[in-house]
Parts: C-alpha cells; sequence; structure tokens
C-alpha cells in the first residue's frame, strides 16, 4: 500500500532508559499481531524469553552479585545515577576496561560498573549490597502502564539502538544532525574561552555545554518550506541556580551598605566572579539562550525568525488541541539533574544545583514521566481530523548503565560513521573510537492511527535502527529528502519506519487505552492508577498545594531589607478547603499488580497536580507536623512513611468503589491516619492522627492537559 498522508511528526525524545528496563516485559503475556519486516522472528525480543540466569551480573569491592530482576521496587529506580560515559559502557557492555574490547558483548560488567559509581560517589559500602541489584531491575507493563500499553496498542521496536555507545550530547545530535562531529563523551566541543570547565571544576560535575556546528533537521525542513517547531520546558540546568544568583548579587549590595568594612569586600569579589555569574544565568535564567537545543546546535540560529520557533509546552497542547501544530514538532523534556535521589536534601549545595524532571532520566520519578508521555498522547488525539494526519515518534536518547540483554546491534563494523567508511574523526576521540558501533537499545514506539495494534518492528536492511532513521523518515513523510545528504554517511543508510504504517484507513480507537482518564459514577471500581478526589468528613476536599519552607535572601524594595525567595528547597504541602480540587491517584510498586483496588491494601498516594514535578508522593514526615508531599524515595528507610493502609469503612473487605468512605493509615505512624490538621480552627492542612479522619472516594473530573 502506499504511506498515508502524514502532515504532522511529532518527536519527543526521553533520556537514558534501556530498552529491556522499561518494555522487556511487554509481551510477558500474548504475542504481537504483526512482526516486520515480514519472514523475521516473530518473538518480541523482550526477557519474557531469555534465560536471565545466563545474564548473572557480579561484582567485588564488595562482593554482589544479581540475574536480571522482573519488577522495580520503587519508581525512581535505579536511585543512584548509572555511569554513562564510553568508559563506563565499555565495562557494562564487555565487562572489562580494555578498549577496544577483545571479545563480543556479554553484558555482564553493569554490576561492577554500577558499584564503582557508587564508590567514587561516596557512598556507604554497607548500602551497596542493596542499592547495586537496583541497575538489574526492570519495570513491567503494571509499573509503567503508558510507555507498554502504547507500545502494544501501536508498534515498538526491540532493536532501535542509541547511535553512540555514551552520553546525551552525542545521541541528541545524531537525531538532529546525523553526526556528533566525533564528539563521544560530553563536553568536548564546550567552548574553551567559556568558563565551563572551570566551573566544573569548582561543582565537580560534567556541564556538557557542547556546540554542535552542523546542520540540523530544523534547516532542512526549513529549506524544504515545512513548519518546524521546539516545544521546551527548562534550562539547560536548573532555574534556581539564576534565581539565586540575582539575589546574591543584592545580597552583596546591602552588605556593602550596611557593612562597608565587609560588604566591600565582599562586593569586590562578587565583581571579580561576574564572568562565572554571567556564564551560569545564561545557563539557568530560562530565556531563550538557556535552551539546550537552541544553545547546542546554533545552525539553527540562521534559520529567518528561529527564535519564534521555540515554545513552551503549554503552547503545544494548546495548538495539538486546535489542529494546528506544525509539520513538524520536536518536545524536550524537563531535564532531571541530579546523582542521586538523596542529593536534593543531603545539603543546600546539592539542592540548589539539583533537579528531578519529567525526562525518565534516573533517578527521577518516572510516574511524571508517565504522566508527561499521557499529556502528550491526550493531546495530539484530542483533534481527530489532525490526529488521523500525524505520526507520533517516541524514543530515548541513550540506555545509560541499567540492564538490556541484546548484543546483536553492538557488533564493531555494524554502524556507518558519519564522515563515510575508512575516514578518521573530525577530532581525536575517547579512546579513538571511530564511530563504528552502536550504543544499546533504547525503548522505541511509533504511534499514529495507520499503525496496527501490536506492531513489533525491526530493520527492513541490514542497518539496524539507530537516531538517524528518524531524520531520513521525517525528510521523506514531510519533504526534503534531497537534503539529507547533508547529515552524512550515517543518516544517508539509515532505513525508515514509514513502513509500520500498514493499515489502508485510521483507527478510531485512540482514546480506548486503559491508561487514559475516563469519567466516573458512584459505585464504579476504583483501580490503581485512576484519578479522584478527596472529600474530608469535614466537607472540604483536597485542594492545590502550597510551598513553605522558602529560602529567605534579603533584597532592598522600597527602602525595606527583606524578600523571600524560592530556590527550588522549599516543602509542598496539600491544602483542605475550598480551592482547586487535587486529584490523586492510589499507586503500587508490585510488578504484577493492577485492576481494582483492594480494602486493606497498601499503597502510595500519588497526586496529579501540575507543577509538584517528582515531589508528588505523600507523605508523613518526622521533621514536619503536617504531612507532605516530596520526592518518591520508596525504598529502604523512607518507604513507610510514604506507604498508606487503606481501609473501607463503608464495605469492609470489599474493592473500592467511587463514594466509599476510607481511612488512610500511615505506616510509619501507625496507627496514625491522615486527618485535618484542627490545632488552627478550621485549618487549610493535613496531618495524622490517632483518631483519623475518613473520606470519601469522589470521581475526578476528565479535562484536557493545559
Amino acid at each position: 500500500m502506499s504511506t498515508p498522508q502524514i502532515d504532522h511528526v511529532v518527536v519527543l525524545m526521553l533520556e537514558n532508559r534501556s530498552f529491556d528496563s522499561l518494555l522487556g516485559w511487554a509481551y510477558q503475556t500474548g504475542a504481537p499481531s504483526l512482526v516486520l519486516p515480514q519472514g523475521s522472528s516473530s518473538t518480541f525480543d523482550g526477557l519474557q524469553s531469555v534465560n536471565l540466569n545466563e545474564f548473572v551480573n557480579t561484582a567485588t569491592n564488595p562482593s554482589i552479585s544479581s540475574p536480571p530482576i522482573q519488577g522495580a521496587q520503587g519508581f525512581t529506580v535505579p536511585t543512584v545515577d548509572p555511569g554513562e560515559e564510553l568508559e563506563h559502557v565499555n565495562l557494562q557492555f564487555f565487562n572489562t576496561e580494555t578498549f577496544p574490547p577483545p571479545d563480543p558483548a556479554n553484558m555482564l560488567g553493569y554490576m561492577q560498573d554500577f558499584v564503582n559509581v557508587m564508590t567514587a560517589l561516596g557512598i556507604d559500602v554497607g548500602d551497596i549490597p542493596g542499592l547495586a541489584p537496583q541497575v538489574m531491575q526492570s519495570y513491567t507493563p503494571q509499573q509503567l502502564p503508558v510507555l507498554n500499553q502504547l507500545a502494544q496498542a501501536y508498534a515498538v521496536s526491540d532493536a532501535w539502538y542509541a547511535s553512540v555507545p555514551s552520553q546525551t550530547n552525542p545521541n541528541r545530535a545524531f537525531l538532529m544532525c546525523g553526526t556528533s562531529l566525533g564528539l563521544v563523551n560530553n563536553g568536548q566541543l564546550e567552548d574553551p574561552n567559556s568558563p565551563a570547565k572551570t566551573i566544573e571544576s569548582m561543582l565537580g560535575m560534567s556541564i556538557g555545554d557542547d556546540r554542535f556546528d552542523a546542520p540540523t533537521i530544523f534547516n532542512a525542513l526549513d529549506k524544504a518550506g515545512r513548519g518546524w517547531s521546539v516545544f521546551w520546558q527548562a534550562p539547560y540546568l536548573p532555574q534556581k541556580i539564576s534565581t539565586l544568583l540575582q539575589y546574591g548579587q543584592t545580597l552583596a549590595t546591602v552588605l556593602a551598605v550596611l557593612a562597608p568594612t565587609v560588604g566591600v569586600a565582599v562586593l569586590a569579589a562578587w565583581k571579580a566572579l561576574q564572568p562565572y555569574v554571567g556564564y551560569m544565568q545564561s545557563l539557568t535564567n530560562g530565556q531563550l539562550g538557556s535552551c539546550y537545543t537552541w544553545r547546542l546546535f546554533p545552525q539553527i540560529q540562521n534559520i529567518s525568525n528561529a527564535s519564534s520557533k521555540f515554545q513552551s509546552l503549554d503552547q503545544f497542547h494548546k495548538l495539538a488541541q486546535a489542529g494546528n501544530l506544525p509539520a513538524f514538532s520536536y518536545i524536550e523534556p524537563y531535564w532531571s539533574i541530579s546523582q542521586t535521589t538523596m542529593a536534593s536534601q543531603s545539603s543546600l549545595p546539592k539542592a540548589l544545583i539539583t533537579a528531578l524532571g519529567n525526562d525518565y532520566h534516573p533517578p527521577s520519578n518516572l510516574l511524571v514521566g508517565e504522566q508527561f508521555v499521557k499529556d502528550v498522547y491526550t493531546s495530539l488525539i484530542s483533534h481527530q481530523d489532525a490526529w488521523q494526519k500525524t505520526l507520533f515518534l517516541i524514543t530515548f536518547d541513550e540506555f545509560v548503565g541499567t540492564f538490556d540483554h541484546e548484543t546483536t546491534g553492538l557488533q564493531q563494523g555494524l554502524a556507518q560513521p558519519p564522515w563515510g567508511a575508512g575516514t578518521p574523526p573530525p577530532l581525536a576521540t575517547q579512546n579513538n573510537f571511530n564511530f563504528d558501533r552502536f550504543g544499546g537499545r533504547v525503548p522505541t514506539i511509533v504511534i499514529s492511527p495507520y499503525v496496527q495494534a501490536g506492531t513489533v518492528f525491526r530493520s527492513p536492511t541490514e542497518t539496524p535502527y539507530d537516531h538517524t532513521s528518524m531524520i531520513a523518515t521525517a525528510l521523506k513523510l514531510l519533504g526534503g529528502s534531497e537534503n539529507l545528504p547533508d547529515f552524512g554517511s550515517r543518516a544517508e543508510a539509515a532505513p525508515t519506519f514509514d513502513n509500520v504504517m500498514t493499515l489502508s484507513q485510521p483507527r478510531t480507537d485512540a482514546a480506548n487505552l486503559g491508561f487514559m482518564d475516563k469519567n466516573h459514577n458512584t459505585g464504579d471500581p476504583v483501580n490503581y492508577g485512576d484519578n479522584f478526589l478527596l472529600l474530608n468528613k469535614n466537607g472540604h476536599h483536597l485542594t492545590a498545594f502550597q510551598s513553605a519552607g522558602k529560602v529567605t535572601m534579603p533584597s532592598v524594595s522600597s527602602g525595606v531589607m527583606s524578600m523571600c525567595v524560592d530556590v527550588g528547597v522549599a516543602a509542598l504541602f496539600p491544602t483542605l478547603g475550598e480551592g482547586t480540587h487535587a486529584p490523586l491517584s492510589f499507586v503500587t510498586p508490585a510488578p504484577n499488580v493492577s485492576g481494582q483496588v483492594p480494602d486493606q491494601a497498601q499503597t502510595y498516594l500519588i497526586s496529579r497536580e501540575a507543577g509538584l514535578w517528582a515531589a508528588n508522593a505523600l507523605g508523613a514526615w518526622n521533621d514536619s507536623h503536617d504531612c507532605y508531599y516530596y520526592t518518591p524515595y520508596f525504598d529502604g528507610q523512607y518507604l513507610p512513611y510514604q506507604t498508606w493502609t487503606i481501609q473501607n469503612k463503608s464495605r469492609p473487605g470489599q474493592p473500592l468503589c467511587y463514594g466509599d468512605q476510607v481511612v488512610l493509615i500511615n505506616n510509619q505512624f501507625q496507627p496514625q491516619g491522615l486527618t485535618r490538621d484542627t490545632r488552627w480552627g478550621q485549618s487549610s492542612w493535613i496531618t495524622t492522627s490517632t483518631s483519623p479522619d475518613t473520606w470519601t472516594i469522589e470521581p475526578a473530573p476528565v479535562t484536557l492537559p493545559s
């Protein structure tokens, strides 16, 4: 059949997850209905048909071993960011530090590399045996229903590889430009005249503020006369850094007035730091210059009126719901910058340079990533006419250090260097890497009403899929294939994936997936993951969160020296009253549990409010009288603080239905349960008490993302 007319290509590239870690169990039950190309193996190449004992990873110092594990113990697994650079990947894949590796990949070095990373971070050796197996854990469809249901409902590739066995920057460069210009690890193409290296040394972490001066997919589309937009959410590094720097200037100025001897010296020191301050503000101020894609790919700026093409995620939802997206839409995630989930509370300096976003990057909260993908899909299908001419690609830049079993695409010589075989890279590379092999598999899903449900696809040629396939396919569908040579030999040889659209008529069942919000009535079952409202027995609903416990910085305004500045370390407290009702969900980490929530279930209470980001798990904590939302540790000593036992008071012993009255007992402080805080009369806060309130489970209204 001929390729359907596609007017809109939407690309969402997420961060740092292997195929097995997110989709390895997608077909644990059932089988694909269509495998492409015809004649290839009909077996989905996940973990369901693998002898896990053949992939037992071991480590020394301390001595640990583990096979791949079905199910993850929480939604921030692994809670430490695994190694990403080429040398780490080499150990993960080949179980050797020798480069180039002498033997084929065996995927037996993940555990050792993870132990090495944790040791280098200074994590207590006594904690490492409990943390190390996390790198071998893989999420089930019940734990990550959005990605897994989309994979089953449309087309998933079990043979799509990262372009480079390394980090974010080279892999996103291959998606944008078909080349990383010889860069292997982040940071090799930073401006030598910038203070980047000095600041990296001061922070003890890489910035990777590289510049890939090469034509991009946006340049090619502009040549072809096709519209495009980049929808972005957050600056390159957390915006709270810019906020703090702004008030650092104010503080120095105030001290110079109030305490001249000390203040003048402080002000002079601050002025001496201006080159570094200005540079950090350019990375973090939330203006266009701090946008990752704008910043790292300078040839975009050669396009006429390019700045107007960079818009907010809110604008994406508006345009998608109105059917007015441009021909090509590229969505940046909200970036996670953190080595561990504990970084945000271990110290104020660490808290100020870390963030956990919606990009799936370890150790971010995957519940937030799932909500992000769900919202994008919901907006895309909300306009039926536009949806029938849309192709939506979800992929991940790299595989990071989470286990994947597949070795077929890791052979040396399988990948085509962008500058052609036999030609050296444009610059000296780490370990003389020749760009002739791919990175690990990454989760990749193609979504369109012309895709048959249950499709699994692989390359129809001897060249596997990698990120350059996006360039080749987008130009083929939208026009501009004559510009494909601008992207080098890798992109020219890349297989396209337009062949997965095998249906002659568009499907009309896009809204029928289980994770989609639905209208409910009193008496309907409450399932895990459903949105609901909590009505307190006093007649008030749980309402929008408020921030408290802000960092206070002095400022001068109308002669008054005081200002409260939120730099991202405030606690987020739910309220109780007449405000905007806050939707919540019951979520369980159990790997194979779904469906209706039973009485006496032990669950997490997850807020679905926008703006909470990673801090969406309601907990009762020792450091506060009132309950508040915080990052889901869901592990070790933190677990009982965030776990709630549901008691169905309306129908004891029966699973939950809308309209039931429940008591929510906190596992850390049992028999205390969730109740309104009555210390101040009709208080707007909630706490726990040995005489807990009853709460009615009400249906949450279905709304479009905004």
